[in-house]
């Protein structure tokens, strides 16, 4: 799971941790920048890799793919010769071939059978300075050593399936070069950030209804031995209509292993972007560009991180975190998921303007690998909460940081919509479900818009273009909860914060809702076995009839309401999802979802 930047104070000070070690796209430019990855860290004491938290501890050349002589196609579509299982003894592993020479070479190995170490042991023993891993999922993953692993003396790292598959493509066409390791002192020269210490706008897809602007933020470091006096940061927002925002600042002396956090309220800050007043984008794509320069005299040894470009668009209908696609859809690059009984992938909403509009439903990317599953017909619930925690953000001492339930107690569920896809063709394509009414939100309230499914080959989609980390760091705030087997996850998947869901939005004045025709309500503990308490906000005679998801009354129950509550049992119910709907008396009504075990 991902682990999320706490506060701000944390990233100004992250330069000290991590900041500092990647895994970057040298050359050609199509695969330039950093990837997010997981690296053989001999703190572990089952790999005697080099640490990578040393300064000056990195490798740089080209990469080539390892080919032990193995025949035949994996699961994956994958040259069994590129796992480098040859010779491991494990169950199933071909028998030893003939490696080739990967002398002065970044070995590229696939996961698949034999033990992470052995594969790296393989790749340095035909002369490799590095490998990189690629996991056969979307995710990139820690690597225990197994048996070889304190006979392994290079690095080793692991990519995604799909970082993986955009190096593999690109080596097709020529040499491809990667720089793996500390930056810190590798060059003279060299100045640089990352994706996740920049700000970048707070939606891939905003919308018209918005008053709009955002403040731009970004940390950046001197990874080079000499200090440098002439570092500029520009920013620039290019949109349809030309270029909307240009400013560039000037940081102080920065000597070697400085860094500097150029943000609002700090020093050194760029402009605030509003539009000069204008208020409102044109529809369209935008391009914000953050560029690193140290001067017209200095060239930088080492320039792959100098330039950041982040995209976003404006349009009529529709707020996502992700960017949109061709279609206008929201798009989807990645489908983690590691569930074994239920999963909830989670879009955090929160908007001082959320008034200005209502929502009438959602679009999301399902998945399935359709190969060896079945998407259609699969059950996928659509779950809106209220988040009535009363914690105040990611710096809040009640957080405990990584998987915290204590912060999910009190989510009040206000819609929810099934869905049932049709065909094995929707995988991997967006979909539209609409909520039965439009939903009225409110100004800084917080919202999660999560996708359900209690199905683990069934997953959902992630944008991988856009990193709100920066974001997250800055505002403290969540970006992509994620709940798997009864754990709700604040941060998300790791390397993964752009969930791929869309809100269909209408102007708000055009709802004219009534607000007190439903309240607050959620029941506890859920899921629940036999007994469980309904909590609404109201005293009183209610009626609570109970339905399954194909709207079957399965329950009837009139009830007393003390202090909000009321005791129920299910024990009738069979194991599967229910909703419950709660009327009162003068006419105010609840509903929500309880899962019976």
């Amino acid at each position: 799971m991902k682990k999320i930047i706490l506060s701000i104070a944390l990233i100004a000070s992250s330069f000290l941790g991590y900041s500092q070690v990647v895994c970057a796209g040298v050359s050609p430019a199509s695969i330039t920048g950093n990837y997010f990855f997981e690296w053989a860290d001999p703190a572990g004491l089952d790999w005697a890799t080099p640490d990578f938290l040393v300064t000056g501890v990195f490798v740089q050349d080209t990469l080539m793919m390892i080919n032990d002589g193995s025949p035949g196609i994996n699961l994956q579509g994958n040259p069994v010769s590129a796992e480098g299982c040859a010779g491991s003894g494990d169950v199933g592993a071909p028998p030893a071939g003939t490696l080739n020479d990967l002398t002065g070479k970044i070995a590229v190995v696939y996961r698949n059978t034999c033990e992470f170490g052995y594969k790296a042991l393989q790749a340095q023993n035909a002369g490799a300075v590095g490998v990189v891993i690629i996991n056969r999922d979307p995710e990139a993953l820690p690597m225990a050593g197994g048996v070889e692993g304190l006979n392994v003396t290079i690095p080793v790292v692991m990519l995604s399936s799909l970082d993986g598959l955009i190096l593999t493509n690109e080596m097709e066409n020529g040499p491809v070069v990667m720089f793996i390791g500390n930056k810190v002192g590798a060059y003279n020269n060299d100045v640089g950030t990352s994706a996740a210490d920049l700000m970048i706008s707070p939606y891939g897809a905003s919308n018209t209804f918005f008053d709009n602007g955002f403040d731009l933020a970004i940390q950046i470091y001197n990874f080079g031995s000499n200090e440098q006096s002439n570092v500029t940061v520009r920013a620039k927002i290019d949109g349809p209509s030309g270029n909307v925002y240009d400013d560039t600042v000037s940081a102080p002396l920065m000597e070697s292993g400085d860094s500097l956090y150029i943000v609002s309220g700090n020093p050194v800050a760029f402009a605030p972007f509003d539009l000069g007043g204008i208020g409102m984008y044109p529809v369209g794509e935008y391009t914000l560009t953050y560029t690193l320069s140290m001067g017209d005299s200095v060239i930088d040894d080492s320039d792959f991180d100098n330039i950041f470009e982040s995209k976003f668009s404006v349009n009529d209908e529709m707020i996502s975190l992700a960017n949109l696609d061709a279609d206008g859809m929201p798009s989807a690059s990645s489908f983690p998921s590691n569930s074994i009984t239920e999963y909830q992938s989670c879009m955090f909403y929160e908007d001082a303007n959320a008034s200005n509009v209502g929502v009438l439903g959602t679009f999301f990317v399902p998945y399935a690998d359709t190969a060896i599953d079945n998407l259609e017909g699969a059950e996928i619930f659509i779950n809106v909460y209220e988040w009535l925690d009363p914690w105040i953000d990611l710096s809040d001492p009640a957080y405990a940081g990584g998987a915290n339930n204590n912060w999910f107690n009190a989510l009040n569920q206000i819609a929810y919509s099934t869905y049932y896809p049709t065909s094995n063709d929707e995988t991997g394509n967006a979909v539209y479900v609409a909520f039965d009414d439009p939903i009225a939100v409110q100004d800084n309230q917080r919202y999660l818009f999560c996708l359900q499914s209690f199905d683990p080959t069934i997953s959902f989609g992630y944008d991988d273009n856009l990193n709100y980390d920066g974001n997250q760091g800055i505002t403290a705030m969540p970006v992509s909860p994620v709940y798997v087997d009864d754990t709700w996850y604040t941060g998300g998947w790791n390397g993964y914060s752009t969930p791929s869901i869309g809100l269909k939005v209408i102007d708000g004045a055009q709802l004219g809702l009534d607000d007190h025709a439903t309240i607050a309500g959620m029941a506890y503990p859920n899921p629940a076995v036999d007994v469980l308490t309904v909590s609404v906000n109201s005293n009183g005679l209610a009626n609570i009839s109970v339905t399954d998801v194909t709207g079957k009354l399965c329950l009837n129950k009139a009830v007393n309401l003390i202090n909000g509550n009321a005791e129920m049992n299910i024990s009738s119910l069979e194991v599967g999802v229910y909703v419950f709907n709660v009327e009162l008396e003068n006419g105010e009504t609840s509903q929500f979802n309880v899962v019976k075990k």
